[in-house]
């Protein structure tokens, strides 16, 4: 059971991070793993599966960025991501905001793929290591009481 949880949660949130137009909800099949796994490496899979889904999304914006080359938002854009790209994007991916527009949007404005790729990894990583422990701990709170 452990080494298929694991593989399913990464191939899990690889697939559901790599579609834009239509979502997959992974989020119940990762909750019943995290009452079943190690969190640490559970979410550590999990976000890497993520991040290198929305690396589809990312090299989307990429092939499309000639298309708005000249468009006064994605200069905009380009400012906004060259000041503060990072930030945005760990917080897109630490929260549950649609990233997946912020991943088209920095490979639209070519924003560098390690930094998008680093800082959608550690955002991921936070959000699905909080969403463990609070799925782990709210059953043992649970429990206590019953």
């Amino acid at each position: 059971m452990e080494i298929v949880g694991y593989v399913s949660a990464f191939i899990g949130n690889f697939l559901a991070s790599s579609t834009i137009v239509f979502p997959i909800p992974f989020y119940l099949v990762y909750i019943y793993l995290a009452t079943q796994l190690n969190p640490l490496l559970l979410s550590f899979l999990s976000a890497m599966g993520a991040s290198l889904g929305e690396m589809v999304g990312y090299v989307l914006g990429y092939a499309g960025s000639e298309f708005f080359r000249n468009n006064k938002w994605m200069k905009l854009a380009r400012k906004w991501f060259k000041k503060n790209g990072a930030l945005t994007i760990f917080i897109f991916a630490a929260t549950p905001l649609p990233d997946d527009v912020v991943g088209i949007i920095a490979g639209a404005t070519k924003y560098n793929k390690s930094k998008f790729f680093i800082s959608s990894l550690f955002g991921k990583f936070l959000f699905f290591f909080l969403l463990a422990l609070f799925v782990r701990y709210s059953f043992t709170f649970i429990n206590f009481f019953y």
